[in-house]
């Protein structure tokens, strides 16, 4: 009966003259005859790769050379063995993920593949700082809301930045006719000296009755000190 070429071994054989366990040995290993024989258990053995001190399990390697040998086609002994081989966060300005592939976290990976590296610096939403709020698709800051300041929104706890700073100064909610206007564009820079209150409230009908009413509707909000007396329509 055919045994299996390794010597000392009985087995039959199973591919290329070797046995199964010799066989599968061969092609993880590159060789039959390791030190120790099949079926005992290896004495602990250190990867080979200098500085290495973990136990070698593949090849004289350990189990993260060894992939990185199976991946790459090198160990590359000179770069450190870790689980992360890349940045902790995103690499796009800004962005403060954490990173995925590429140096970049996955929205921006993502954004790259699909549309290559002229949009990485535009803002994705939700890429800020934490505890900093996330930027809206439009261009807008996002915030969270202080507990101290949910009057000042309704309830809503997270809302744009701008409508919260203006809340602040006016020390009054802003109504849904009321929006915040940036004077030099930046919608980011939410400084008060920055912000300007723009209303697009208007009178439904054109009348000059209409217009008369609305006017004081807006005095009455904005400039109470110009309204000194109060008089009907007619006295106008």
């Amino acid at each position: 009966m055919t045994r299996c070429t390794v010597g000392g071994c009985t087995r039959p054989p199973y591919a290329r003259d070797l046995c199964e366990p010799h066989y599968r040995r061969t092609r993880r290993t590159g060789s039959a005859s390791p030190a120790h024989p099949i079926g005992e258990a290896p004495s602990p053995a250190v990867c080979s790769v200098d500085g290495c001190d973990r136990t070698a399990v593949e090849r004289g390697w350990c189990h993260a050379h060894y992939l990185r040998w199976t991946r790459l086609g090198d160990v590359e002994a000179d770069q450190p063995v870790s689980r992360r081989r890349q940045p902790a966060r995103c690499t796009a300005v800004g962005c403060d993920r954490p990173s995925h592939s590429g140096g970049l976290c996955r929205a921006h990976h993502k954004r790259l593949l699909r549309g290559g590296a002229g949009d990485l610096d535009v803002p994705i939403p939700g890429s800020g700082p934490r505890g900093a709020g996330s930027i809206h698709r439009l261009g807008y800051r996002y915030v969270p809301v202080p507990a101290d300041d949910l009057w000042l929104t309704g309830g809503a706890r997270r809302v744009f930045e701008q409508r919260l700073v203006m809340a602040r100064y006016l020390r009054r909610p802003l109504t849904d006719e009321e929006n915040v206007h940036h004077r030099n564009g930046d919608r980011l820079d939410n400084r008060i000296e920055n912000l300007e209150l723009w209303s697009t409230s208007q009178p439904s009908g054109q009348r000059v009755e209409d217009k008369v009413h609305h006017a004081r509707e807006v005095l009455r909000r904005y400039a109470p000190h110009f309204l000194v007396t109060e008089c009907s329509p007619d006295q106008i």
